[in-house]
C-alpha cells in the first residue's frame, strides 16, 4: 500500500500502540527481555487495525517497529496486509527501559521500589539500571527528529508503546494525557498521528481506536 506523498512539505508519523499483550493481562512489567508477546485477543485487534488501514488507503511509505516482542508481533500482522514489506526494527522506539524491574509483577515492583511518579520525580530511574522520565522524554524527542530527517515528506507507521507515545507528546508538544501510563490510554492498537510542516509539529489525532470500538 505504498503511495507517493501528495504534499512533500508535510511529514506524518502514525504512532500505533501494540495490541493487547500477555504482560498486560498478567499485570507484569515486561521489557525487551521478558515480553511474551500478544494474546489471541491482541492478534484480533491487530487484524482489525490492519483492515482499517488497508480500507482507508493511507499513503504509507514505511512500517517501523519497536524491538519488543509485543510490538514486533503487531507489526508482523500489519505487514501481512499492507504492501510495505517486512517491518524495520527501530531500537529507539522501545518502551521505557525498566531496568531491574523487567519481568516483575506490578505488585512486586511496588513492594520493591515503591510508587513511581514521573512528573514529581522526573530524574528518578524506574528501577536500578532503568530509565528516568527525563531520559525517556529526551529519547522520544530524538526519535522524532531522526524520523523527520530520514522520512521527510513521507507518511510513516510506527508500532510502539503507550509510554513512547506519551513521551513524544511531552517532548514535542509539552502536553500529556490527564492520567499517565494506564493500560487503556492510549489503548491497544490506537493511532496517534502527528504531522510536521514549516510551523513545526502538531497532533492530528490521539488514541484513535475506531476500529476496536466498531467491532464491539
Amino acid at each position: 500500500m505504498a503511495h507517493e506523498e501528495e504534499d512533500s512539505s508535510v511529514t506524518r508519523v502514525l504512532l500505533v500502540r501494540h495490541a493487547q499483550s500477555q504482560a498486560s493481562v498478567r499485570k507484569v512489567i515486561a521489557g525487551s527481555r521478558t515480553c511474551a508477546g500478544l494474546t489471541e485477543l491482541g492478534r484480533t485487534q491487530a487484524a482489525l487495525l490492519a483492515a482499517r488501514l488497508e480500507a482507508e488507503q493511507l499513503p504509507l511509505n514505511s512500517l517501523l517497529t519497536s524491538p519488543v516482542r509485543r510490538a514486533r508481533e503487531t507489526a508482523d500482522v500489519l505487514a501481512g496486509v499492507l504492501s510495505l514489506g517486512p517491518p524495520t526494527v527501530e531500537p529507539e522506539v522501545r518502551e521505557l527501559d525498566f531496568g531491574a524491574a523487567d519481568g516483575l509483577s506490578i505488585d512486586a515492583y511496588e513492594r520493591a521500589h515503591g510508587a513511581f511518579d514521573m512528573i514529581a520525580h522526573p530524574e528518578r530511574p524506574f528501577a536500578p539500571d532503568g530509565e528516568s522520565w527525563s531520559r525517556f522524554r529526551l529519547r522520544a524527542g530524538r526519535v522524532m527528529a531522526d524520523l523527520l530527517s530520514r522520512h521527510r515528506g513521507e507518511t510513516v507507521l510506527v508500532v510502539c508503546h503507550a509510554g513512547l507515545i506519551v513521551a513524544v507528546m511531552s517532548a514535542l508538544l509539552d502536553t500529556v494525557p490527564p492520567v499517565l501510563f494506564t493500560d487503556s490510554t492510549p489503548g491497544p492498537t490506537s493511532i496517534s498521528e502527528l504531522a510536521h510542516d514549516e510551523s513545526g509539529w502538531t497532533m492530528l489525532r490521539f488514541d484513535d481506536t475506531k476500529h476496536i470500538d466498531e467491532a464491539k
